[in-house]
């Protein structure tokens, strides 16, 4: 074998290794996000887009791919359970997925005339919120439309990340679900997949639409891995919920979720000072 030879077959051998790792990553955080209300963008495209180099337009809509099947994987598991509110999901739906396609068109204008920086930065203050939030004890909401429109608000802002970073937007309706409409923990990750199992492919449509990097995507992944690997993480979601469920307490539910969002900030937030220092 000639020198030309090793290193093309070394090369092979980097990236194959390289699918595996994403491809294993990718399945663990559907398994490890599926109680907690969360589909897993969060960590879907910081992982697509720094260890895997893609580049953010692709990352976000293979992330919204990922995110569906953990959502409707997940949701299956907590409705199955009784850990979801219907007519809660229902209300949030009517403003979250209009906002999915706002995202959408927001994201598409930042990364053609500003700057991939703008996402990050929104993506970084949002998850500022979100951990905030959480770090306080839940409010039951009172009755009342003042109430229920700033649960709609609240869940605008959800479809609104969805569209404009990649993800479910779980990490938003979680806790408007719980601060706002005073669900518990299990309940308001039930409710929030409910919520972005209508949103998800809203946002979805709205990227391959806008953004016409479908083709791109199925020439780096492959359609068949395109196809396996969100099955795959359909799966995962559904026996990681189904597990969690039954055998976590509330608590470390609660503190997983806070750390995996912190996580990510921590990603954000070193790429930002990065550039900006």
């Amino acid at each position: 074998m000639g020198k030309n030879q090793c290193i093309a077959s070394h090369q092979q051998c980097g990236d194959e290794a390289m699918e595996l790792l994403l491809i294993s990553l990718l399945l663990s955080i559907a398994l490890v996000f599926s109680p907690l209300g969360l589909g897993g963008g969060v960590l879907f495209v910081p992982i697509l887009h720094y260890i895997g180099g893609w580049p953010l337009v692709e990352a976000i809509i293979a992330s919204l791919a990922m995110v569906w099947m953990v959502a409707m994987g997940s949701s299956f598991a907590h409705s199955g359970e009784g850990h979801a509110n219907k007519e809660i999901a229902n209300a949030g739906r009517m403003t979250a997925v209009p906002a999915a396609i706002a995202g959408t068109i927001l994201a598409w204008l930042a990364i053609e005339y500003v700057s991939v920086l703008v996402i990050k930065v929104v993506a970084a203050l949002t998850l500022i919120y979100v951990i905030e939030r959480n770090l306080h004890s839940s409010e039951k909401v009172t009755t009342g439309i003042e109430d229920l429109t700033k649960y709609k608000i609240g869940c605008s802002f959800g479809g609104l990340a969805s569209g404009l970073l990649g993800i479910g937007g779980g990490s938003v309706y979680v806790t408007v679900n719980r601060r706002l409409a005073g669900l518990n923990i299990r309940d308001a990750a039930g409710t929030s997949y409910l919520i972005g199992i209508a949103v998800v492919p809203v946002a979805l449509l709205s990227h391959i639409l806008i953004d016409g990097t479908l083709p791109d995507v199925f020439h780096r992944t492959g359609l068949l891995a395109a196809i396996i690997v969100p099955a795959l993480a359909f799966c995962s979601a559904y026996i990681g919920a189904k597990s969690a469920i039954k055998y976590l307490p509330h608590s470390m539910v609660k503190w997983v979720f806070i750390l995996a969002v912190g996580s990510s900030l921590g990603r954000y937030l070193w790429d930002i000072f990065s550039v900006l220092l």
